[in-house]
């Protein structure tokens, strides 16, 4: 065989060598192990048809329109990352996994941004008899920044719900009255558990394996495939019954659900080493792909970005969101500038909406300017195409602004979904 044939057929198996491996049709240029990067105008456009935003105490603020305090529709998992709130409002997937809510002086709750994303942002209290959670806001590290006295005399900003409740659905009816809230807050300790992998890891919340009689089958743990899955037997039979209020001052028994801390008294805290079988959190590439479908059983599919701004990023987004001539292009800087002729006093002052309900559109009469970027141009829901000067075709209808998004399909087989 003749040089000149050999070259090509070894560079043709080159190629085949070189090409991805794919799964269901997917190529790992998209691999569900990577979280991804967006930008928080994501965010922003999903948003928009649920609520208003708005500045409060001078920071970006989003009050949904049905008022619905926070982490209290849906549901509780146990994930590699401990505790996962499953939330099943169409905002949940960021206004409940980043940033904080925080009730104002109307009694109504609103969400405040943040970059991080975490599988739950709460504290969480128990009883021998209840558990309960409050959103609280927390610094990069997910400590808690609030004072004391704001975390625990606000009683009506807590949900506290039974055991046995707190292994199903989470619905605003089953949430305990306020004066059981009250009593119960009073008596509860911080919940916090140690689990163990291939070594002990401290974790908020109750310990999983506590549930393991109350919901073995309710979807709060992953589903076995093989007998080989089956969790150990628990060191604790059940959970203690509730202890009733005596003169006695001896404490009621310590589990994995009830213990206060690690560095307690109670050994088991320490070396308690029951396991459950946890699901297995992936990411999603868009809010709209659907689960893969060869995903496995113990998988659970969710969109959670990372976003490219910070905290000082997702507020300058937010303003530009609703206030696009605010941007600043290079001709307006030389404009402005003593190169230009103009002092910055004679700029009129820039002011902000108030009470933005919907984004502002972008202005025209930018579309020829030759100092503008194509970047100050970002998606608009509900926002009309710009019209080319060399066309002659009419601008396509833009969809409703208040148009319901659809909720990312978790775990199904379904077709992918066409948002527009």
């Amino acid at each position: 065989m003749s040089s000149h044939i050999i070259r090509p057929t070894l560079f043709c198996l080159a190629l085949i060598a070189m090409a991805p491996i794919s799964r269901a049709g997917m190529t790992t240029d998209t691999p569900y192990t990577d979280r991804g990067k967006t930008d928080f105008d994501t965010a922003l456009e999903l948003l928009n048809p649920y609520g208003t935003w708005s500045k409060i105490a001078g920071k970006w603020a989003f009050t949904p329109r049905d008022h619905l305090a926070p982490y209290t529709d849906g549901r509780w998992l146990y994930t590699e990352f401990g505790w996962y709130w499953k939330g099943n409002r169409p905002h949940s997937w960021v206004t409940e996994h980043y940033g904080y809510w925080k009730r104002g002086a109307n009694q109504v709750w609103s969400w405040y941004p943040g970059p991080y994303w975490l599988s739950e942002i709460v504290e969480l209290r128990s009883t021998t008899t209840h558990l309960g959670w409050r959103s609280a806001a927390v610094d990069s590290d997910g400590n808690f920044i609030e004072p004391p006295a704001d975390r625990y005399t606000k009683t009506d900003e807590w949900t506290f719900v039974t055991l046995a409740q707190f292994a199903g659905p989470i619905t605003p009816g089953i949430i305990a009255p306020p004066d059981v809230t009250r009593d119960v807050l009073e008596d509860s300790v911080d919940s916090h558990h140690s689990y163990w992998t291939y070594r002990a890891i401290d974790r908020p919340g109750p310990h999983p394996a506590d549930f393991l009689a109350l919901a073995p089958n309710s979807g709060m743990f992953a589903p076995q495939t093989t007998p080989d899955d089956l969790p150990p037997k628990p060191l604790i039979p059940s959970l203690p019954p509730p202890v009733p209020v005596t003169n006695s001052p001896a404490p009621p028994p310590m589990t994995g659900t009830n213990a206060p801390t690690l560095l307690g008294t109670e050994p088991e805290a320490v070396t308690d080493q029951r396991r459950v079988r946890y699901w297995i959190i992936m990411s999603l590439p868009t809010y709209w792909t659907p689960p893969p479908a060869d995903a496995k059983p113990e998988e659970l599919y969710i969109y959670r970005p990372d976003f490219y701004q910070d905290e000082d990023g997702i507020a300058r987004r937010i303003t530009l969101w609703f206030n696009p001539k605010a941007r600043t292009s290079l001709k307006d800087i030389m404009a402005t500038s003593k190169f230009g002729g103009k002092s910055e006093a004679d700029a009129p002052p820039s002011t902000g909406p108030s009470q933005p309900a919907t984004p502002a559109e972008p202005v025209n009469a930018h579309a020829q300017d030759p100092f503008r970027s194509p970047f100050d141009d970002p998606y608009r829901p509900g926002s009309t195409p710009r019209s080319s000067s060399t066309s002659s075709k009419a601008p396509t209808p833009a969809p409703s602004t208040n148009a319901p998004i659809p909720l990312p399909l978790i775990n199904t087989n379904a077709a992918p979904v066409n948002p527009r």
